[in-house]
C-alpha cells in the first residue's frame, strides 16, 4: 500500500482590508452564479450521455480552468476511460437496475405499506419525506459498498480515480450503481412514496454528482451540515487515512453527522485521491476487475 497521502494544511490568514474583502465577495458571487447556471443547465438537457458531455465539456470544464482546485490538465491521464464510462456505463446500468428493481417490487408487492397515510399528506410534505428517506437508504447503501468486501470489488472503480473532475463521477461499475438504485428506491416505495418522485430524485442525484466531482476551488462554507458540496465529496475521495470511509451523503450531510462519518476540517484540503492501488486503466478492465480477487487496502 502507498505511503498516506500529505494534507495542505491552510493557516488562517489575517484579517484583510476591506477593499479585498469586497472583491472576494464579489468572486464568490460569480462563483454562485456559475453554480446556479450549470445546475441549470444540467437539468435542461438531463442525465443523457450525448447532452452532458456537451455540456461538461463546453460549460464544465471552462469553470474547471477558472476556479480550478487542482493544477491538471484537461486531457489527464484516464480521461478516454471515463469519456467511455459517460457513454456506455449508464446504459449498462439501466438494464442492470431493472433486473433487481422489478424482482423487489414483484416480491414485495403482498407486503403492507404507509402507502395510504402518505398519500394524505401535502405534496410538499411528500417531497421531503420522499427526500429523507430517498437520502438515509442511499447513506446506508453507500456506507455498506465500502464496509463490504465483495460490494467493494465493484465500488472501488467509482473511487480507482486519482485526479478528479467533472467527468470522474461517470467512473462506475454498472452492477454497483444498480444497486445502490435497487436498495435506496424499493425500501422508500414500500414505505409508501411514489415511484416517479423519487426516480425523479435519482436523477437530479446523478447530475448533482456531477458537480461534486468537479476540479473546482468553491467552497460554498455555507453548505457545511446542511448540503453536500464539492469540498465535502472529495474529502470522501482522498487518499488520506483519516478521511476514509466518511461523507457518505449525498444530498445531505445529516446522516453523516448523525451516524458521525461526517468530516469537514478547517484549514485543510485533500491534494491526493484513490485507494492506493492501480487498476488496469481500460472500460473493460473496470467491468471485470470485481471479479478478480480484491484484497481492500484500508
Amino acid at each position: 500500500m502507498a505511503s498516506p497521502a500529505p494534507i495542505s494544511r491552510l493557516a488562517p490568514p489575517p484579517p484583510p482590508p476591506r477593499g479585498v474583502r469586497v472583491r472576494r465577495r464579489l468572486r464568490r458571487g460569480r462563483a454562485v452564479l456559475a453554480l446556479i447556471a450549470a445546475v441549470g443547465l444540467g437539468l435542461r438537457v438531463g442525465y443523457q450521455p450525448a447532452g452532458l458531455a456537451l455540456l461538461g465539456f463546453a460549460i464544465y470544464t471552462p469553470l474547471e480552468r477558472r476556479w480550478r482546485r487542482h493544477d491538471q490538465p484537461v486531457r489527464r491521464p484516464g480521461l478516454r476511460t471515463d469519456v467511455l464510462h459517460l457513454f456506455f456505463t449508464g446504459v449498462l446500468t439501466t438494464a442492470a437496475t431493472l433486473v433487481p428493481l422489478v424482482l423487489a417490487l414483484v416480491l414485495t408487492r403482498p407486503l403492507p405499506t404507509l402507502e395510504p397515510v402518505i398519500r394524505r399528506w401535502s405534496t410538499g410534505l411528500q417531497f421531503v419525506g420522499a427526500f429523507l428517506a430517498l437520502e438515509l437508504f442511499g447513506y446506508w447503501i453507500h456506507r455498506a459498498q465500502h464496509r463490504i468486501g465483495y460490494l467493494w470489488r465493484f465500488h472501488r472503480v467509482h473511487h480507482s480515480s486519482e485526479r478528479l473532475d467533472w467527468i470522474a463521477g461517470a467512473r462506475n461499475h454498472p452492477f454497483d450503481t444498480a444497486l445502490g438504485l435497487a436498495v435506496a428506491i424499493v425500501p422508500a416505495i414500500l414505505l409508501g412514496f411514489r415511484p416517479d418522485m423519487l426516480g425523479a430524485f435519482a436523477g437530479l442525484r446523478g447530475l448533482w454528482a456531477v458537480l461534486l466531482h468537479a476540479n473546482v476551488r468553491w467552497r460554498f462554507a455555507w453548505m457545511d451540515g446542511w448540503f453536500a458540496n464539492p469540498e465535502f465529496h472529495h474529502w470522501h475521495h482522498s487518499a488520506h487515512p483519516e478521511a476514509h470511509d466518511t461523507n457518505f451523503a449525498g444530498f445531505l450531510p445529516l446522516w453523516d453527522l448523525v451516524f458521525g462519518t461526517y468530516r469537514m476540517p478547517k484549514g485543510e484540503r485533500p491534494v491526493r485521491y484513490g485507494i492506493g492501488e492501480s487498476l488496469p486503466d481500460s472500460w473493460w478492465a473496470h467491468l471485470c476487475s470485481p471479479f478478480r480477487r480484491v484484497v481492500r487496502p484500508f
